[in-house]
């Protein structure tokens, strides 16, 4: 019996510790959420589960890459998540992952969360019988009716959360970084922020696996995993420009020009928002250094050469003060005041206000005695003045040339052409300007508006010991233009503009706009003068005095139309030369 009972037990922990193995955990279903850039545990993220919990394989199969089985997941092709986040975040602050899901051509999503076919993208050869790829709303009647048979909870069995919006929340999404998991629906987006507070500083793995809501079980349609940055410094980036540089991404710069250096944080999270933030900056030319709040500052150097740009940002983020006992005080008559302060090794620091501690005074027999009492209390975890401190660093070379500093146009003068050789109008523009010698000079001509660019010219400049240069441009029309003119060397741009109305154009233009109308007129007044002298020149018999009158009265008609279309001396004019008839 004792043989059969010891066989038994062991029989049933054999049984119980297959059935253990047996047991898919999220960390068997999502590996790459287990890596981490930081060796050993990881803390507990705040509202995420440990990877250890179970996953029910039977409501949400997991199939490792490369299983056939992800070919006929989804209709019509294959789904692609992709997993984007807005690292590196500071410790502390929240890092935001977005995951879009990118359907197969001709599909996409209406406003009721289903998969449709897009009718608009479909060729000749398309036949969808279903508008629908996959139509979750129809289920709406199913559960109106109490027949609501699909899945309703997540893969660790904790149930789907009661949203007014779930019927266009038909995905499911779990995300697994550090060993822990979080899981939510979604529609074909969705965000998901990450506090950062209890995550080591490093390069860590998230990893999303999304699934889609069947009557049974939910269905994988795709992966994705992404690399994020936590980090103790504070992410920033400098933005350093100057005027008539040429191009700031050399880190070379003009002598006697002030340079503009822009600080932009990388704060999405607006962690920072109610933290004081000072720049404390070097130039490196041995004129100290500057501290400042503002983030854009302006600089000038004066003298050609290297320097070394450093910028040391720093951020004193309110936050909670720990529980501190001060050390007990040496007895004494006087009142006194004690800040403390504590920090660690990553400049993180938590000070506390000035307390004020008095001490009250016993006196006995002639000899006066005097004693202290110091009472111990706990500082609030809440205090003014109490900071966490964050520090980040920046360092570059910069080289300091000489470059044009500015150009003027100082007088534009038309230029005469002789008319037989004139084409266009000529302009000569005279051009100064202050700095280095320029190496070439460009014009860009553009309509009035200095929108439209019409043409562009550029000219090598020659050598000369000041900077003065006489450009000549060509006009073929008349109008108003704006004219951009720049001159450049190796290492600066300066540009100087102007509007010009020209007037002239081209005399042989002159002469034909006025020849070819008239010539046309001419030609025109011929024919009809011909046609009516044609009409009016017939035979006709010898009448009497009245018939003669007549045909001075028509001769008269002729005449009038020809001095009409043909302008003469009014001397020659016939009614004046033929005298009074008596018929």
């Amino acid at each position: 019996m004792k043989a059969m009972g010891l066989g038994s037990v062991v029989a049933l922990i054999l049984c119980l510790g297959s059935g253990i193995q047996a047991v898919t955990r999220y960390q068997d279903v999502m590996v790459l959420g287990s890596r981490s850039g930081h060796t050993g545990n990881h803390n507990q993220i705040r509202g995420w589960s440990p990877g250890s919990n179970s996953w029910d394989e039977m409501l949400y199969p997991a199939w490792k890459a490369g299983d056939s089985r992800w070919e006929n997941c989804w209709k019509g092709g294959k789904v692609v998540a992709l997993l984007t986040s807005n690292s590196p975040a500071l410790i502390g602050s929240n890092v935001t992952f977005a995951v879009t899901l990118q359907f197969p051509r001709c599909q996409r999503a209406n406003d009721d969360g289903d998969i449709v076919y897009d009718r608009r993208c479909r060729n000749d050869t398309a036949n969808y019988q279903d508008q629908y790829v996959y139509n979750w709303t129809k289920w709406v009647d199913y559960c109106d009716q109490g027949n609501c048979s699909f899945i309703s909870k997540f893969p660790d069995g904790r149930p789907f959360p009661q949203r007014h919006d779930w019927r266009r929340r038909n995905f499911v999404y779990v995300f697994h970084t550090l060993g822990q998991y979080y899981q939510q629906l979604g529609g074909p987006w969705t965000t998901l922020s990450l506090n950062t507070t209890n995550i080591t500083a490093g390069t860590q793995m998230m990893e999303v696996s999304v699934y889609r809501r069947g009557h049974r079980r939910c269905y994988p349609v795709a992966k994705a995993s992404d690399i994020y940055v936590v980090t103790d410094e504070i992410p920033f980036y400098v933005n350093i420009s100057q005027k008539n540089d040429r191009s700031s991404s050399d880190k070379i710069f003009i002598k006697d020009s002030p340079i503009k250096f822009d600080v932009q944080l990388h704060d999405p999270s607006h962690y920072l928002d109610d933290a004081v933030v000072t720049f404390n900056w070097s130039f490196g030319d041995g004129n100290g250094s500057l501290i400042s709040n503002d983030p854009d500052i302006k600089h000038t150097y004066n003298v050609l050469g290297n320097y070394s740009l450093k910028l040391t940002v720093k951020a004193a983020i309110p936050g909670p003060c720990n529980p501190v006992t001060p050390t007990p005080l040496v007895p004494t008559t006087h009142s006194t005041s004690t800040a403390h302060t504590t920090s660690n090794s990553t400049s993180n620091g938590t000070e506390f206000p000035p307390a004020d501690t008095t001490f009250p005074f016993t006196t006995e027999g002639p000899n006066l005695t005097t004693y202290s009492t110091l009472t111990t209390t706990p500082v609030p975890t809440e205090a003014p003045g109490c900071f966490i401190y964050r520090y980040g660093h920046y360092e570059t070379n910069l080289t300091i040339v000489d470059g044009i500093l500015d150009v003027n146009i100082i007088q534009m003068t038309d230029v005469q052409v002789s008319a037989s050789l004139a084409q266009d109008s000529f302009i000569d523009f005279v051009v100064s300007c202050q700095g280095s010698l320029p190496k070439d000079a460009c014009t860009v001509i553009s309509d009035y508006t200095c929108m439209v660019p019409q043409g562009m010219v550029c000219d090598k400049v020659n050598a000369s010991d000041q900077c003065l240069v006489t450009l000549r441009r060509s006009f073929a029309e008349p109008g108003t233009y704006c004219v951009n003119i720049t001159l450049r060397d190796d290492a600066s741009v300066a540009l100087a503009s102007t509007l010009v109305s020209v007037n002239g154009f081209r005399p042989q233009r002159n002469i034909e706009a006025i020849l070819i109308p008239l010539g046309l007129v001419v030609i025109v007044a011929a024919v009809i003068g011909a046609i009516l002298f044609k009409k009016y020149k017939e035979y006709k018999p010898i009448g009497n005095a009245a018939d003669q009158h007549a045909d001075e009265g028509i001769r008269v008609y002729f005449n009038q139309i020809k001095s009409g279309l043909f302008k003469e001396n009014a001397e020659n004019d016939p009614l004046l030369k033929n005298k009074a008839r008596i018929i």
